[in-house]
């Protein structure tokens, strides 16, 4: 009998099964985003901010809730002394061998979760009365401005929300969330968007959704 050959694993996404999807046009579209390099920071802005420039090539936020972007790099404002650095899949070596020599003599934590969070993209004009049907954050655009980041329950899922830009009413916002969570997440948001033209999406898995989570938020 012929022995069987198996080829390296395959990594995928954790929505590799899904397409990206939209409702009528001009209303919104929700995507997963391709891998990218992600690390959490915890860092003493006061103490490291300078290190890090000059490592990561960009700046800390100067303020709660916002983000810096420097070309395809970006940080994320997560708490008073953490943050969550993203730059493109292929720059993840480079940027962690440069920011473990840049911060070796500063009190910091740097650890790699480019396989723990998963990106979905939501975007259009509908993007925000979408996600609101699913979080008690504020998204209003004079509460939620460009540039901002919240972490927040999204029906059942904990994610990282960040508004990259909006123009003209349509808003392009990332949801930084477990890949544990993904699939849920990527049903409930289709859910969030149905009354749109977003086409339903069942769980491949066949897990309970617990629409009503959804459902009884609609704005």
């Amino acid at each position: 009998m012929a022995e069987e050959r198996v080829g390296p694993p395959e990594r995928r996404l954790p929505l590799f099964r899904r397409q990206a999807i939209e409702g009528a046009p001009g209303t919104i579209k929700l995507a997963e985003l391709p891998f990218a390099a992600k690390f959490v920071l915890r860092l003493d802005p006061a103490a490291g901010e300078a290190a890090f420039r000059q490592a990561a090539g960009l700046d800390l936020p100067a303020a709660p809730l916002m983000s810096v972007v420097n070309g395809e790099r970006a940080v994320l404002w997560l708490g008073p002394d953490e943050f969550l650095v993203v730059a493109p899949e292929a720059e993840a070596g480079e940027l962690a061998e440069a920011l473990a020599a840049g911060l070796a003599d500063t009190h910091h934590q740097f650890t790699e979760v480019s396989n723990y969070y998963t990106a979905i993209l939501v975007e259009g004009p509908k993007a925000r009365q979408a996600l609101m049907k699913l979080t008690t954050l504020d998204l209003h655009p004079r509460a939620f401005k460009p540039g901002m980041v919240a972490g927040s329950n999204f029906g059942h899922a904990q994610a990282y929300l960040w508004l990259e830009h909006e123009e003209e009413g349509a808003a392009r916002l990332r949801l930084y969330v477990r890949w544990s969570m993904a699939e849920y997440l990527w049903c409930a948001l289709a859910e969030a968007g149905r009354e749109w033209g977003v086409p339903e999406q069942e769980p491949v898995a066949g897990e309970p959704m617990l629409t009503e989570s959804v459902t009884s938020r609609k704005a």
